[in-house]
């Protein structure tokens, strides 16, 4: 069962002042991280949605084995990403993994169970538990794709999951990277523990 790893990174990133793709994170920046992690699972070949700040990121990426599409109107929300992203897979996927690219600190091991529960229990839609919140990344099936490009972009895709919430399938996990986005400095300070003007200054390979 192939799964299409897809990074959502076409957000314009105006409460962190800085695009969320670029932000450092050791050695790596958040896009590279996320990237890396899938690949370390032999994932097939990342689908990364990128929209105003292409320019800027793309450099980063440009050795990388991944498809890029460019999303000309991100503020149209994530689910326009989504669609963006789903409408050029190859048919031959079962399902397709969502990772905002503001939560790089979810593990290997995390995502490598994420897939094992999606192939052995055959839901629709999977998704990591932390406490009562459901979080990310989440693996939707291809029986779902259809119904996700259909979808009104104002609604996004919370009625949609909403909607299949009796059928889908939770992973309880301890991971806080799975619930908790990056959306400001002081967000980043805390997953870091550095602030961002010195992580920036530092600078990222």
């Amino acid at each position: 069962m192939r799964i299409a790893p897809i990074v959502l990174a076409a957000g314009d990133s105006t409460r962190t002042g800085f695009p969320k793709a670029l932000l450092p994170i050791g050695a790596d920046i958040f896009l590279t991280r996320i990237l890396n992690t899938l690949e370390s699972l032999g994932l097939p070949d990342a689908t990364v949605v990128l929209g105003s700040h292409a320019a800027q990121i793309q450099p980063r990426i440009s050795e990388r084995r991944v498809r890029i599409v460019i999303n000309p109107n991100p503020a149209e929300g994530q689910l326009s990403s989504v669609k963006l992203a789903l409408s050029g897979l190859d048919p031959s996927f079962a399902g397709c993994m969502l990772w905002p690219v503001d939560q790089p600190g979810i593990s290997e091991n995390l995502v490598g169970n994420l897939i094992k529960q999606f192939i052995d229990c055959r839901a629709p839609l999977v998704l990591p538990r932390c406490g009562e919140k459901r979080g990310h990344p989440a693996i939707f099936s291809r029986t779902l794709f259809q119904e996700i490009l259909e979808a009104p972009l104002h609604e996004g895709l919370k009625k949609l999951v909403l909607r299949h919430s009796h059928e889908m399938s939770l992973l309880p996990t301890n991971e806080l990277a799975t619930i908790e986005d990056i959306d400001t400095p002081e967000d980043y300070f805390k997953f870091m523990g550095e602030t961002l003007e010195a992580a920036l200054a530092r600078g990222a390979k």
